[in-house]
């Protein structure tokens, strides 16, 4: 009986740390890779939730991307509070997977609102231009053109790939349909 117990502690302490309170970014990020996004979810979701109230970017990135209930999205994206520094890339990258969703579902206000956020904090990510082409794209669905136009005017100085500088021209065409122009 004691062998038998003690082989249960020893598989009970070697079970992954996805189980314990102290979930790594690393064990996380494995899990990620692995595609196992619900277990991801579910864990992310409990350090945020959590009394000590982890803000690391990094978590926040990972349950962006795998909650699949947008209301959570939605709600965690508007509290989540905006980090400084080198680690501002994860957050601007959620922020980014969370417009990318508005977009095709067609939460236009939301879009806008983290759009503009994006537009303003959010310069020195590698995703600024991208995310203004959907806030652009997210304010001609609201027919308003001229504000896509605005917010595009600031990223021809930007030297926007050729991938962005065909989606730009494909935008300011369909803003020229829209206006008659």
């Amino acid at each position: 009986m004691y062998l038998f117990f003690s082989i249960y502690v020893i598989c009970l302490f070697s079970i992954s740390p996805l189980f314990s309170e102290e979930t790594s970014f690393k064990s996380l990020y494995d899990e990620y890779k692995r595609g196992n996004y619900e277990t991801v979810s579910r864990l992310t979701e409990k350090i945020l939730n959590s009394k000590t109230g982890n803000r690391d970017p990094r978590i926040f990135y990972l349950y962006v991307a795998t909650e699949q209930d947008w209301e959570k999205i939605k709600a965690r994206t508007g509290s989540f509070p905006i980090p400084t520094g080198k680690d501002s890339s994860h957050y601007f990258n959620a922020l980014y997977l969370a417009m990318e969703r508005a977009l095709v579902l067609g939460e236009y206000e939301s879009l806008i609102k983290w759009g503009r956020l994006f537009q303003k904090e959010g310069k020195g990510n590698s995703r600024y231009v991208d995310a203004v082409l959907i806030l652009a794209a997210g304010l001609l669905e609201l027919k308003n053109p001229k504000e896509a136009l605005k917010a595009m005017e600031e990223l021809d100085n930007l030297n926007p790939s050729p991938k962005n500088k065909e989606q730009m021209i494909a935008l300011k065409n369909e803003i020229g349909r829209d206006t008659g122009n």
